[in-house]
């Protein structure tokens, strides 16, 4: 259970982890904390303990009292302002402005050291905190506790009654019974029960809407009855399990009497401004030097996860079809052993296909209602690539499925999302429908008009994806062509059209065939400015025959991509037997690694085997 537990948190909190000082690029302390009204800093602590190792401990989410108590002495020393909860209400639904350098103090789970070791911490400073509560762990009714943080180490209701009375401690929902995962696929899979449809092995399908629904509502509802028992109090409050929270399971809190939820992320939000709030989650037994870098990183750039430097490989999920599971797994292993080993951070999958060569797309890999499901493989490559490799995960859909197969392009997202909530983002393949607004700087009456149905489909797609995402993750799009012309004049006003829609435009080309459309691109990218390069993807479609020559050139041009500021780049139609060559020309022009000591080439040492 606790590598289950390590798996969920970490498919929500991937972007969002503290990190080591030197892993910072810059010193964000060189830039002033935005005062604004209704921003705060939410910090999620779990166990404290007075053994905790200063690297490698046996519990990654565990701090050591004495950099607990060093952090809350930072705190009053720097003029932090700890607050409530009913703080943040009033901010949002008064309009009540928060103190300068507001944070909120929140404590997940209901482990002893709450109360043993931060609640002495919160009387000697005077600080209010958070304590969120999975109340069937309090009661007795899960091994799931005992196995997090071992047998007689959680709070009872009683000492929670002590906290409660100092006027210090606020309690809140962490859902009654769903701080577990449930079976997500049928290649068993375990994802958080707060917004995964369950599968049932019996009827080989997965639970209905209405019995997902009424699941969570009933269990939130639980959770906050038992808390108006036990402490007397009328809770509008849920923390989620693992952060998992889509826009869904939102509104479910709300018909359960929860109408404020905070989930993990790393987007800084204002108190009046959403429903649901991102929480950095401290990690590695931070030094308060650490946990200062985050809380400024969490002001001042993670406003803005387009800056993400990403390193994609797009993969078609046809090559996945087999006969069994165990086969399929097979294929599955083989894939990410080699993403994982050349270092990429990104993959895009082609999550339906055209099996009898029409030109029509006739398969869906994944639960839906209007393609035959050829298999069901989305679910598990999208968790095993989160929790194995740490690849965030986009998936492609063709336009032409509405454009031309009149198939309901929005109700098809949704059903992707809905069974896949951990997807980053969605790729929507254009076409030619965009060739006309990149190759000119002018549009006409009809080239306006295409691109007006282009941004319309991708809105309605966009708004279904980020219903039933993960809140966590900063749900991203991008639009996707591939260009191999001369001019592309329009790159940059399509750019600032496409910016008030979509996330990011991703152009896929091969600069061996068309040499020229490279150098095009090349000049037309170094007209841009700093953010249009930020929301810019480029591919190219590599030869996996490619001579000497050719490799080389290849590499040329992804530096050349690289010097031109454009720092999402990747690989497009990637294939198992390309893997060899990939690594051994591409590895350093492609990979995100930037420890060379932590460099292995699979194909020398014999590791590529299949991940279970």
């Amino acid at each position: 259970m606790k590598l289950l537990l390590k798996n969920l948190l970490a498919v929500c909190v991937t972007s969002t982890m503290l990190l080591p000082m030197s892993s910072y690029a810059g010193n964000t302390s060189k830039f002033a904390i935005e005062n604004q009204e209704y921003q705060f800093v939410t910090l999620t602590f779990h166990d404290v303990r007075d053994d905790v190792a200063a690297v490698g401990d046996r519990d990654m989410y565990a701090i050591s009292t004495k950099n607990l108590a060093q952090y809350f002495a930072w705190l009053k020393q720097e003029g932090w302002n700890p607050i409530r909860l009913e703080d943040v209400w009033q901010a949002r639904v008064a309009k009540k402005p928060l103190p300068p350098k507001a944070v909120l103090l929140t404590f997940d789970d209901g482990a002893l050291s709450s109360y043993n070791r931060v609640f002495p911490l919160l009387k000697q400073y005077g600080y209010p905190a958070v304590f969120a509560i999975p109340t069937s762990w309090i009661n007795g009714n899960t091994k799931d506790p005992y196995e997090a943080y071992g047998v007689g180490n959680i709070m009872t209701w009683d000492q929670m009654r002590e906290m409660q009375k100092s006027g210090l401690a606020e309690f809140a929902s962490h859902s009654d019974n769903m701080h577990h995962g449930i079976l997500a696929n049928p290649q068993k899979n375990m994802q958080p029960a707060a917004i995964t449809r369950e599968y049932l092995p019996q009827t080989q399908n997965y639970e209905s809407e209405q019995a997902y629904q009424q699941r969570v509502v009933d269990d939130l509802k639980k959770s906050k009855e038992v808390l108006k028992q036990e402490l007397g109090i009328d809770t509008q409050t849920v923390f989620w399990p693992y952060g998992a929270v889509t826009k869904e399971s939102e509104l479910l809190a709300n018909r359960a009497g929860l109408p404020m939820s905070f989930s993990l992320g790393s987007v800084s939000t204002l108190a009046d401004s959403v429903k649901t709030y991102q929480r950095a989650l401290i990690m590695s037994n931070p030094t308060p030097e650490m946990i200062h870098e985050e809380m400024l990183d969490f002001l001042t750039y993670a406003r803005a996860p387009y800056k993400q430097a990403k390193r994609y490989v797009a993969y078609d999920l046809s090559e996945m079809v087999s006969p069994d599971n165990p086969s399929f797994d097979v294929k599955l292993g083989q894939l990410l052993n080699q993403v994982n080993a050349l270092k990429t951070n990104v993959m895009l999958l082609k999550v339906v296909g055209d099996e009898n060569h029409d030109g029509k797309i006739d398969v869906a890999y994944f639960p839906n209602q209007q393609l035959p499901m050829r298999q069901d493989l989305l679910n598990r490559t999208v968790w095993q690539a989160r929790t194995r490799i740490s690849n965030r995960v986009y998936a492609e859909l063709p336009l032409s499925l509405e454009t031309k197969q009149h198939i309901d392009l929005a109700k098809l997202t949704a059903d992707l999302v809905k069974n896949n909530s951990s997807i980053e983002g969605l790729m929507l393949e254009t076409g030619d429908e965009l060739s006309c607004a990149i190759e000119n700087r002018q549009w006409d009456a009809n080239c306006t008009a295409k691109i007006a149905q282009v941004l319309d489909v991708k809105e309605r797609t966009k708004a279904q994806a980020k219903y039933y995402s993960n809140i966590s993750n900063n749900y991203q799009t991008a639009l996707k062509m591939s260009v191999n012309n001369k001019r592309l004049e329009g790159l940059k006003p399509l750019l600032e059209q496409s910016l008030k829609y979509a996330d990011f435009l991703y152009l896929e080309l091969d600069p061996i065939e068309n040499p020229s459309t490279f150098k095009a691109l090349k000049k037309q990218v170094a007209q841009l400015n700093d953010q249009q390069q930020q929301h810019l993807i480029v591919s190219f479609t590599i030869k996996p025959n490619a001579s000497a020559k050719q490799w080389k050139q290849y590499q040329r041009d992804y530096e050349i991509l690289k010097s031109l500021s454009i720092q999402k780049i990747g690989i497009a139609d990637y294939q198992l037997d390309m893997g060899k060559n990939i690594q051994e020309h591409l590895y350093a022009q492609l990979s995100a690694n930037d420890s060379p000591l932590s460099y292995r080439n699979p194909y020398e040492t014999n590791v590529m085997k299949g991940i279970r």
